[in-house]
């Protein structure tokens, strides 16, 4: 007989090993897992990190009997009782079939990668209330903090379209909180009539939470997740709101932003998007970037750190809220 049960943390250890051999990875964010155990040996498992299903594997002399479906059933009545109601999970395109038959639906997928979403009415729902058939522009950031630098970029932007919407990363896994850096965000723009910043939403995918347990290699995440986003972002906020451009900062260094950059230039002109890199700026010869100021907010060297942050990055930061922030995470 197959019993199930939740993994203490204790036999995490275990569950690494069993996935290991399906070449799954045990992400750090995992929050609850559930075994399928036939006596002591594990033959199935699956795991929640948040609101996002994910590491599924079943012992292949143990497929066809129903395993699969007991895990995903007992995942789901745990979510649903910690009062998690809007579920995602990611998935390999093969396994769409098993999570449909679930109540799931598929938002978008690729070659490598599927996302669905049992509550997609509540993608649609969020399209229909910003809905806007002007022509515009839009700018996707995380500032983590909000620099110069980004400023730069909207306001280079602006010049180059009547309408400009700033879309925010929504996740936790940077240094400042999302609600921080919005704050932030919304403030310093609210001067501007011609720009639009929206809250982050669970269908502006963050590569922190991008799930990347069932790839070998970086080159296959960062190929996976660029394509998804890119193709939700034009599938379905392009048309929401009628956007013509898509701004990005050019990059040459960091590998995870060149990627992403060259895979919009791919994928967006076929939802008709024009993909707009504006080279990055800089002052006293040095890019302004975020990871600069972090670094430097790091070493307490904070008027250095100012010279490259607007007037509601530096309020924001000397709040009694920042300084916290800066203590605790940096």
């Amino acid at each position: 007989m197959i019993d199930y049960r939740q993994v203490m943390k204790f036999e995490k250890k275990n569950v690494e090993n069993f996935l290991k051999d399906f070449d799954i990875n045990y992400e750090r964010d995992v929050d609850y897992t559930l075994v399928a155990l036939d006596g002591d040996k594990i033959v199935g498992t699956g795991s929640c990190a948040g609101r996002v299903l994910k590491c599924f594997a079943i012992d292949p002399a143990y497929q066809g009997m129903g395993i699969t479906n007991s895990i995903i059933t007992r995942l789901l009545d745990h979510q649903y009782e910690i009062g998690n109601n809007h579920l995602f999970i990611f998935t390999k395109p093969k396994n769409i079939k098993i999570f449909t038959d679930f109540g799931f639906s598929l938002v978008e997928d690729t070659e490598d990668v599927a996302l669905l979403d049992n509550k997609i009415e509540e993608l649609h729902k969020l399209l229909k209330n910003i809905e806007d058939q002007r022509e515009s522009g839009a700018i996707v950031i995380n500032a983590n903090p909000m620099t110069k630098g980004h400023l730069y970029l909207i306001n280079e932007a602006r010049k180059q379209t009547d309408l400009l919407h700033i879309f925010m990363v929504e996740e936790d896994g940077s240094t400042f909180p999302y609600d921080f850096r919005y704050k932030i965000v919304k403030e310093e723009l609210e001067k501007y009539d011609d720009v639009i910043v929206h809250p982050g939403n669970d269908y502006i995918i963050s590569k922190n939470t991008f799930p990347t347990y069932f790839y070998k290699d970086e080159k296959t995440i960062l190929k996976a997740y660029s394509e998804l986003d890119t193709k939700i972002f034009g599938r379905y906020f392009a048309k929401a709101l009628n956007i013509k451009k898509r701004f990005v900062g050019s990059e040459d260094r960091d590998v995870v932003t060149k990627n992403y950059n060259e895979t919009m230039e791919r994928i967006l002109p076929e939802y008709g998007l024009e993909v707009v890199e504006i080279p990055r700026t800089s002052l006293d010869n040095e890019i302004i970037s975020a990871s600069k100021v972090r670094g430097l907010l790091k070493e307490r060297k904070f008027e250095e750190a100012y010279k490259f942050l607007p007037d509601a990055t530096i309020k924001a930061l000397k709040s009694e809220e920042g300084q916290r922030i800066i203590n605790d995470r940096l």
